[in-house]
This record gives structure tokens, sequence and C-alpha cells, in this order.
């Protein structure tokens, strides 16, 4: 006999949920670590377990305990050209 009192519960929608302006240090990887630099700090993630969005702006993923929704920063880019 079905129960159909039971209710699904996403898991995904229990984690915490943390946003960052920063950049990844390493290329992201399922089954990995992140490694995030935000700003005078690096922070070591749980293991991703799957990238919800990506755009130009940011990406969003989830490791075993958190949902993370990271703003990149721009680097400022050294122009100066040394002339001999």
């Amino acid at each position: 006999m079905m129960n159909k009192n039971i209710i699904m519960i996403n898991e995904s929608s229990l984690k915490k949920q943390v946003a960052l302006t920063g950049f990844l240090v390493l290329p992201l990887r399922i089954g990995e670590r992140a490694f995030i630099s935000h700003g005078q700090q690096s922070i070591a993630t749980s293991s991703v377990q799957q990238i919800l969005e990506v755009s130009n702006d940011g990406i969003v993923f989830e490791t075993r305990n958190t949902i993370y929704s990271l703003v990149y920063t721009t680097m400022p880019i050294e122009t100066e050209v040394m002339c001999a």
C-alpha cells in the first residue's frame, strides 16, 4: 500500500547558501574541492557535487554542505611596459 503522506524533500533546499565576491584559484571540478580567493582570504570548500550556473560574471555551484554563488572580481592587469 502506498503512503500518500510522504513528502519528497529536495536535499539542495536544506543546504546553507553563501554569496561571495572573489575568484576561483583553480578550475572547478566535480568531486574535488573548490578553492576561492575572497578578499584577503582563501577558502577551501568540501567536494563539488554539481555546477548549477555559469556566466561571465560568476558561477553557482553545490558542494556536499553548501550552495555557493560566486560573483567574480576583476584582477587588475599590469599594463606597464618597461622600455630600454
